[in-house]
């Protein structure tokens, strides 16, 4: 109850930040703020209790804090202006979609919602937001020229400071220490307005939601293209979110299990239902989680109970959200700006840290000054039809778009993969042995490196099948005692990369994952292995790197070979 009652209060001061902004800034009635601060909360308590509790193959079962997505402030503000709520409502229902989609077919689309491609949207979605954050500054200017900006800017250098050079525990309470200090400098200026703080009732409901609606009309069309990035953001945000709490909430080292991982992006996607339906702004992982966790040592589920029962009972408590929707527009400018660099340098690192290929680096460059130059209409666009014209002037979409053409020429222009694909069974080697053979032919690879090839392809095959998969079960007459157990099939796919193999094994219907194993059997080398333990060892000897990701029903290991003489 301790650790979630901090890491709530740690949260609270910049949770409805996202709210604020975007009903303020899209003209709406002091009616819809409230309804959006209680939205928020509701929504964001119960969506924490759901991926902390997980539901079948929804939710990441572990302490995953949802929290409003800073980053959607722009579209939802220009969704509201141009549809109102139920614009709002619809675009964020079809995120919520793009993020199930996702989370089901990950397997599948891994090889286009890539970290390029999110690190690139990541980085044009800071400019985006950066336009409106100095927009916000500038109003406030206009009432009071010299106070507005000194507020923001000590928000921004506490938040910055503390961020930058203090201990973790300091890093953790920079943003609400900042917030604070800022609303104590706009009180001192006097632009602090607490009139509608101190007339909430300490208990009780919004008057009126703004309704269940959908809206199909012309600015949906216009705005699908960002929101449809949105939920690729947020999914690519709540994957490396998901593998991050893991490493730290695991007291050994194992490796990811990417079936918690899609647990995550399904119940990221639920929560975004959620929203939606509330009329509430998209959801994503709160980032602060995995330094919290790292700071306290603690990551117990209950932890994670407390903190979405804590948001859920605030929401019914209007002085207290009153107290968290109150703060000047110039202080939530100061905490901004620093959300919008963060957003810019996690982007870029996303990118840098994820690929090695330069060429790739070099398209989320290229695509980042594409959605800049169309964000800011640094040139003359031509006369089009309106919706084209309209989705022209985001850099989103045109940003975005640009990479995933410009990722998937690279793709197709690679050295062609060959691809095999059989029954998971032991009796496919000789044909697998063929299929090696043709690659490293096509490489014109060495025999050496065709057979180091063909040894690699047989252990891995020996450790993707299982027994049950060798066979019918029967008695030692041949009579066969059940019926045969559902075909697996095995796909391998082989590319190159200069002199290096890689081999990707897709099957499925393992529990134990390969990784582990290795690193298990490097643990007790001294002692004899079993015979299960062999192939193990001789992939292992053979390959220069395995990973095995372990997806709902499929099981992909993919496995690094280096030249012998290498």
């Amino acid at each position: 109850m301790g650790f979630g009652a901090q890491f709530s209060l740690i949260a609270s001061a910049t949770l409805l930040v996202t709210p604020v902004i975007v009903a303020r800034e899209s003209g709406m009635d002091e009616s819809y703020l409230i309804w959006m601060v209680f939205a928020s909360l509701v929504v964001v308590g119960v969506s924490t209790l759901l991926q902390v509790h997980r539901i079948g193959p929804i939710g990441g079962g572990a302490v995953l804090p949802m929290f409003t997505a800073a980053f959607s402030i722009p579209f939802c503000i220009t969704a509201v202006e141009d549809g109102g709520p139920a614009l709002l409502t619809t675009l964020v229902l079809v995120s919520a979609v793009v993020q199930l989609i996702i989370s089901k077919w990950l397997v599948i689309l891994r090889r286009i919602v890539t970290p390029i491609v999110g690190g690139t949207v990541m980085m044009i979605l800071s400019i985006t937001l950066a336009s409106v954050v100095f927009a916000l500054l500038d109003r406030a200017s206009e009432v009071d020229p010299t106070a507005a900006p000194l507020t923001a800017l000590a928000t921004l250098v506490v938040v910055a400071a503390l961020t930058l050079r203090g201990s973790a525990i300091w890093r953790l309470w920079g943003p609400l220490i900042g917030i604070v200090i800022g609303c104590a400098v706009a009180a001192g200026f006097g632009i602090y307005d607490v009139d509608r703080l101190l007339d909430a009732p300490w208990i009780g409901l919004p008057e009126g939601a703004p309704g269940l609606s959908f809206d199909f009309g012309i600015s949906f069309w216009t705005l699908l293209p960002a929101f449809l990035f949105l939920g690729v953001i947020v999914s690519i945000q709540a994957n490396g979110e998901a593998i991050s709490a893991q490493r730290v909430s695991w007291r050994d080292n194992r490796a990811v299990d990417f079936r918690q991982v899609q647990g995550t992006l399904a119940g990221t996607g639920i929560c975004n239902v959620f929203a939606a339906l509330a009329g509430a702004v998209p959801n994503a992982i709160n980032p602060a989680i995995v330094a919290f966790t790292q700071t306290t040592g603690v990551a117990s589920r209950r932890i994670g109970y407390c903190i979405g029962l804590i948001f859920i009972s605030v929401a019914f408590l209007p002085k207290v959200s009153a107290l968290l929707s109150t703060l000047p527009g110039p202080v939530m400018t100061g905490y901004l700006i620093m959300v919008t660099g963060n957003l810019f340098a996690e982007g870029a690192r996303t990118v840098i840290q994820a690929e090695q290929n330069r060429q790739k680096v070099v398209v989320a460059g290229v695509c980042f000054w594409i959605g800049a130059a169309f964000q800011f209409g640094l040139f003359n666009l031509p006369d089009v039809h309106p919706v084209l014209g309209a989705m022209l002037k985001s850099g989103i979409t045109t940003g975005g778009l640009a990479a995933i053409v410009m990722i998937l020429y690279l793709e197709f222009t690679n050295p062609r993969r060959m691809r095999f694909e059989s029954r998971l069974d032991v009796e496919a080697l000789p044909e697998l042995n063929e299929f090696i053979a043709r690659f490293s032919q096509r490489r014109g690879w060495s025999s050496a490196m065709k057979e180091r090839l063909s040894a690699v392809a047989e252990e891995t095959l020996l450790t993707l099948a299982p027994p049950d998969f060798l066979g019918l079960d029967g008695d030692d007459d041949g009579e066969e005692l059940s019926p045969p157990k559902e075909e697996r099939r095995l796909i391998v796919i082989a590319a190159s990369e200069g002199p290096v193999a890689d081999l990707e094994f897709i099957g499925g219907g393992n529990d134990a994952n390969v990784e582990d194993r290795l690193r298990q059997l490097q643990q007790h080398d001294s002692e004899t292995p079993v015979e299960q333990e062999l192939s193990l060892k001789l992939l292992r000897s053979y390959a220069s790197s395995v990973k095995h990701q372990q997806f709902h029903d499929t099981d992909i290991i993919t496995v690094r070979v280096t030249p012998p003489d290498a």
